[in-house]
């Protein structure tokens, strides 16, 4: 689900997963309060909350640049990395091991995010 509300109310611990691959797991505080993967983060920086207006009075969300991959594409790469800030060539050229981080959190990433819910401007490549 993309229901993040949900989740962060019914779930102890939760799976990201990007194009049909896991990307990140951590338990709900953990994953919502310091996310690592870059669509993770850009996950929870386009959820909707109160307060959040632009200039012009209107409510604003973050955007995750560019288009998810068809799952018939599986490539030997992050799938994220074309609408990733963070790619580089490591990213383009090998697929990244979801591995253990810290205590009980895992990410598959070569360019962990430092924390924050969101993806850097411009992020599309």
């Amino acid at each position: 689900t993309h229901d993040l509300g949900v989740v962060a109310d019914t779930a102890d611990r939760v799976l990201v997963m990007y194009a049909g691959r896991a990307v990140e797991q951590a338990g709900v505080a953990e994953l919502y309060g310091r996310p690592a993967h870059p669509y993770t983060r850009g996950l929870l920086g386009a959820v909707l909350r109160p307060g959040l207006r632009g200039t012009d009075g209107r409510t604003r969300l973050n955007e995750i640049p560019g288009m998810v991959p068809g799952l018939d594409v599986q490539p030997d790469a992050c799938t994220f990395a074309p609408r990733c800030a963070l790619a580089d060539a490591t990213c383009m050229g090998a697929r990244p091991a979801l591995r253990l981080i810290d205590g009980a959190h895992r990410l598959a990433c070569h360019h962990p995010a430092q924390p924050g819910p969101q993806i850097p401007e411009g992020a599309a490549r």
